[in-house]
C-alpha cells in the first residue's frame, strides 16, 4: 500500500506498513540509539542525534539514522527558548516499525540543545503516538497538525495546533479543520502540562504563524484547506476561496489567552468577522507565509503556490499588518524528478548559523507517488536579510563635508511602532531629547542641525525600528551656528520641567523663559505637540511681540507632532529671552533646545512673514508633479522657511529647491493620510531670490518665511540624499538585527 505523505491521496484509514527498506546514511557517523527517558506522562525521548555543526547544510541530515524511528517529517517549526534551546514540531511523521514496516504519528517534537537533538513522541518506540492530543487523535480520521507555537508570559510554550477531520473516503481526499487548540509545553517540567481551547478556536485557525514584538503577540490566520477542494494540476486540493490569504489577531505580548483584537484593515477590532487579508493575494495561488518580527522588522516566507510552486517569497514590512514588500525572490530546489517542495518557514537563530545580512529558513519535501525516503525530510537555506535600522539602534552617517554644524532633513520611514529619532554627535552622549516622533505615521520628517563629531560624524538613534532618509540641506560654520553637544529638554508639561505640570488649555500660551545673550540672534528649538484634543497648531514667539498670523507646528489627529522652529531673540544686553508658545488646542508641550544662531550667523523678520498661501482667492492647489516658484528675496545664502502641506489628495512628499537647479532627489515634507503636515525648510535661493516647490501629489501649499542664514552657511549647490535605508543609499554594509 502507498501513500501520498502530506499532500493527496492514501488508500485507507489504516496504520501505513509495507514500504520498502530505507538504508541509514552513514550510520556510523551520528549515533541515533533510542533512549527512553520519562517526559511528562507518557511521551519520552525516541532517539536522539548530534550533528557536527549547525550549518544549514549539515541541518539537512537531521534524520539520515532515523533518530527514533523517524524517517522523515513535515510541516517543520522551530521556536527559540528562554533557556537558549530550541523546540521543534512536525505534522506528520513516518515512523520505522521494522524493515518493511512504517507508520505514520501526527505529530512530534524535536528539543534541540546547540548541535543534539532529542526526536519526542508518545506510546511506545514499538507503538508511537502523537506528542500532542494523543488521546483525542483517531489516527488518519481526527488528528491534530500543529501549527506555531510561542512562549506565553508564564514561560510556558504555547503550541497552537488544527484540528484536523477527514471526510473523504481515504486519508487526506477531503480533509477539513475544524477547530484550533493549544498544547502547553512547561520546559522547566519537560512535559506537555495542558491542552485546551484558545480563546478563538475556530476553523480560521489563528496561530498558523506567530510572532511577538516588545509589545504584542500576533496571531495569524490561514484557512489550511488544501485537500479535496479546487483542482490543480488534475488533483482535487487547495480551496481557491481562502487558501490566498492570511488575516491577523493580536495579544499583549505573552498573553496568550486574553481575548483577540483583529485586524480590519484600519483599526484593530474585537470582531473576528472584520478581519481582512493582510497581504497582497493578486497573482498567488497560496499564501502560507511563516511571518515573524526580527527585533527590528516583519519578515514572511512563502512558498508560491506550494506542491506547484518552484518560487520563494521574502518579504518585509515595518508593520505587522504590512504593507509586505518583497525583497527578494529565489527558486525553490527539489530532491528529484518526482519530488515536490512545499511549506517555507523560518529558522531562529538559536537553532542554525547565521551569517553577517543573512536568514536561515526550511523548506518541506515529499514525492508524488508516496513512497517515504530520505526525499521526505527538510532542507535548509541561507537568504537573504533586508537592510534596516533596528529597534533601540544607533546609524552613524559620516557627513561628506567639514562644517561647523549640518542641516538635515530626517524622515523616519514605516516605523514599526511608535518611538522617536535623536540626532547627536558620535562624540557626545546620547541627550534626552528628540528631534523626530512618529506613533503610527507611515512616514515622519523633521529638519536637524547639529554638529558632527572630529571626524564628521552624526549618530542616529532610533527608539523603533524603522528606515531612515537623511537629506543634506548645507553647513554651518561655527561663527554662524552654535550646536548644543548634548540638545537640552527645557520644557515637558507632561512632568513640569521649564513649565508647571498642566496641560496647554485651548487659546492659551506657554510661557518660559531661555538664558540668551547679546550675541544670540536665534534658538533652534524643536517643539513638540503631544496628544491634542483637537485639530489645530502651535504658534512660537518672542513674550514680547504680537503672536503672528503663522504656524510652526501644526496637528490634526496624531498622538505626537514636532517641528524646528528657528526663534529670534532680538539680541540685546538681556540674559533672558521670554518665549511664548500660543496653541489652537488643548495639548502638551515638549520643547527641546538644538544650539544658538550667532549674530550675523541669522537675519532673523521682525515678524515671520506669510509668503503663499494657495487655500487664498485667486489661488490655485498645487497639482501633482507641478511646480510653483515663491520670492524669498535675494542676498541671503540661504532662506528659512516653515512649508506647510494642506490636504493633499493622495500620500505623496513636496521637495523645495533653487529654482536655477534641477529637483534633486531629495524630499522636506512628507504625508501619508494626514491632512496637514508641516516641517522647517533651509533652502538656497535662486540668483533672483526665489525656491521652487514641487508636490508628488495634488496638495494646498503654505510658506512662511522667518529669517534667512547670512556668511556662516553654506548651502550644497542641489540637496543631497545622504542615506536612504529602503533601497541601501548611505547603508555601510549589512545594519545590526535582532
Amino acid at each position: 500500500m502507498r501513500v501520498r505523505i502530506g499532500i493527496a491521496v492514501a488508500a485507507a484509514l489504516a496504520p501505513i506498513a509495507a514500504f520498502p527498506t530505507m538504508p541509514s546514511a552513514d550510520a556510523g557517523r551520528f549515533g541515533s540509539e533510542p533512549v527512553e527517558a520519562t517526559v511528562g506522562a507518557d511521551a519520552f525521548t525516541a532517539g536522539s542525534v548530534c550533528l557536527t555543526d549547525l550549518e544549514p547544510e549539515t541541518l539537512n541530515r537531521l534524520f539520515d539514522t532515523e533518530p527514533g524511528g523517524v524517517v522523515g517529517a513535515d510541516y517543520q517549526r522551530a521556536l527559540a527558548l528562554p533557556d537558549g534551546r530550541v523546540f521543534w514540531t512536525f505534522q506528520d511523521a513516518a515512523i520505522r516499525l521494522g524493515p518493511d514496516e512504517i507508520t505514520i504519528v501526527h505529530n512530534i517534537a524535536v528539543i534541540q540543545t546547540d548541535r543534539c537533538f532529542d526526536v519526542r513522541y508518545r506510546g511506545s518506540r514499538a507503538a508511537p503516538r502523537p506528542m500532542f492530543f494523543a488521546d483525542r487523535t483517531v489516527p488518519y480520521a481526527r488528528w491534530f497538525w500543529p501549527l506555531d507555537a510561542s512562549v506565553g508570559d508564564d514561560g510556558r510554550v504555547y503550541v497552537y495546533a488544527a484540528e484536523m477531520e477527514e471526510r473523504g473516503e481515504a486519508y487526506l481526499t477531503t480533509t477539513v479543520a475544524v477547530g484550533t487548540w493549544v498544547a502547553i509545553y512547561d520546559p522547566v517540567l519537560d512535559a506537555v502540562v495542558d491542552e485546551l481551547r484558545p480563546p478563538d478556536s475556530s476553523a480560521d485557525l489563528y496561530g498558523w504563524s506567530t510572532t511577538s514584538d516588545d509589545r504584542w503577540t500576533y496571531l495569524y490566520a490561514q484557512c489550511y484547506r488544501q485537500f479535496g477542494f479546487d483542482e490543480y494540476a488534475m488533483v482535487a486540493a487547495f480551496d481557491r476561496s481562502c487558501s490566498p490569504e492570511i488575516t491577523v489577531a493580536r495579544v499583549p505580548v505573552g498573553k496568550l489567552f486574553e481575548p483577540y483584537e483583529y485586524w480590519d484593515g484600519a483599526a484593530w477590532v474585537g470582531d473576528p468577522t472584520r478581519a481582512v487579508p493582510i497581504i497582497e493575494t493578486r497573482g498567488r495561488r497560496i499564501n502560507a507565509d511563516q511571518i515573524e518580527w526580527t527585533g527590528s522588522r516583519f519578515v514572511s516566507v512563502n512558498k508560491e503556490g506550494d506542491w506547484w510552486g518552484d518560487t520563494i517569497l521574502l518579504s518585509e514590512s515595518a508593520s505587522a499588518t504590512g504593507p509586505f514588500r518583497v525583497y527578494d525572490e529565489i527558486r525553490a530546489p527539489i530532491k528529484c524528478g518526482e519530488c515536490n517542495s512545499f511549506f517555507a518557514s523560518w529558522v531562529p537563530a538559536a537553532a542554525s548559523r547565521r551569517t553577517d545580512g543573512s536568514f536561515v529558513i526550511s523548506l518541506g519535501h515529499n514525492r508524488w507517488d508516496g513512497v517515504v525516503s530520505a526525499f521526505y525530510r527538510p532542507t535548509f537555506h541561507r537568504v537573504m536579510a533586508p537592510t534596516h535600522a533596528p529597534a533601540r539602534s544607533t546609524f552613524e552617517l559620516t557627513l561628506p563635508v567639514g562644517t561647523g554644524a549640518a542641516a538635515l532633513n530626517v524622515a523616519a520611514v514605516g516605523a514599526a511602532a511608535p518611538g522617536f529619532l535623536t540626532v547627536y554627535p558620535c562624540d557626545a552622549g546620547r541627550p534626552v531629547a528628540s528631534n523626530v516622533n512618529h506613533v503610527d505615521e507611515p512616514v515622519v520628517s523633521n529638519l536637524v542641525l547639529t554638529r558632527p563629531d572630529a571626524s564628521g560624524r552624526i549618530c542616529i538613534y532610533t527608539l523603533a525600528s524603522t528606515d531612515l532618509v537623511v537629506d543634506m540641506a548645507g553647513g554651518l560654520g561655527g561663527a554662524a551656528f552654535r550646536p548644543r553637544d548634548r540638545p537640552e529638554r527645557v520644557v515637558d508639561t507632561r512632568i513640569g520641567t521649564g513649565a508647571p505640570a498642566e496641560r496647554i488649555g485651548a487659546g492659551e500660551v506657554l510661557r518660559f523663559e531661555l538664558p540668551t545673550s547679546a550675541a544670540t540672534a536665534a534658538l533652534a528649538l524643536n517643539v513638540i505637540a503631544i496628544e491634542p484634543t483637537a485639530p489645530g497648531f502651535l504658534t512660537a514667539y518672542r513674550c514680547d511681540r504680537e503672536r503672528p498670523e503663522t504656524s510652526n507646528v501644526n496637528y490634526v489627529s496624531e498622538p505626537v507632532v514636532s517641528n524646528l522652529v528657528v526663534l529670534p531673540t532680538g539680541g540685546g544686553a538681556t540674559a533672558t529671552t521670554e518665549v511664548c508658545i500660543f496653541s489652537l488646542a488643548e495639548t502638551d508641550i515638549v520643547v527641546d533646545l538644538s544650539g544658538s544662531f550667532t549674530t550675523g550667523g541669522y537675519v532673523p523678520l521682525d515678524d515671520a512673514l506669510r509668503l503663499l498661501d494657495t487655500r487664498d482667492p485667486g489661488h490655485d492647489r498645487l497639482p501633482a508633479t507641478g511646480t510653483i516658484a515663491v520670492d524669498v528675496g535675494s542676498g541671503s545664502r540661504a532662506a528659512v522657511l516653515n512649508v506647510i502641506a494642506a490636504e493633499p489628495s493622495e500620500p505623496g512628499f513636496i521637495t523645495v529647491y533653487a529654482c536655477d537647479e534641477p529637483v534633486p532627489t531629495a524630499s522636506n515634507i512628507n504625508f501619508v493620510g494626514v491632512p496637514f503636515v508641516s516641517n522647517l525648510v533651509v533652502a538656497r535661493p535662486s540668483v533672483d531670490g526665489r525656491v521652487c516647490i514641487t508636490s508628488s501629489a495634488e496638495t494646498d501649499v503654505v510658506v512662511d518665511l522667518a529669517g534667512a542664514l547670512g556668511s556662516g552657511y553654506e548651502p550644497l549647490r542641489v540637496p543631497e540624499r545622504l542615506v536612504d535605508t529602503r533601497i541601501g543609499t548611505g547603508v555601510p554594509g549589512q545594519l545590526g538585527r535582532g
